[in-house]
């Protein structure tokens, strides 16, 4: 789970829904440039809102440190706004880790 990147989503509404209709053509069984072009499509999408010390914070973030009460309030808040969990988890946050974590890698070290 990646609860600060959950919550970061939570905070831009409207990029949310950009980024999920997006990731909506995410399909496993496509061809390699396919899914690069849905990973640069979001990628596109979140540059632009994500600042730099948000970008830090997400890099930074313990992804292996979630809670379970965090988890399911966030479930429950993005359920009430008519999103599928299950998708939200599954499809959206593998393609936003590895853009963080390719930004990282490219990041000079400081």
């Amino acid at each position: 789970m990646n609860l600060k990147i959950l919550q970061w989503l939570l905070a831009h509404r409207d990029l949310l829904t950009k980024v999920l209709d997006v990731v909506k053509a995410y399909n496993k069984d496509l061809p390699v440039l396919a899914k690069w072009e849905i990973v640069d499509k979001v990628a596109r999408l979140i540059m632009p809102v994500l600042s730099e010390s948000e970008l830090r914070s997400l890099q930074a973030y313990d992804w292996d440190e979630d809670h379970e009460v965090g988890a399911f309030a966030l479930g429950a808040e993005y359920s009430a706004l008519g999103l599928d969990w299950n998708f939200v988890l599954t499809s959206l946050i593998p393609i936003l880790r590895l853009i963080l974590l390719a930004l990282e890698t490219l990041s000079p070290d400081e």
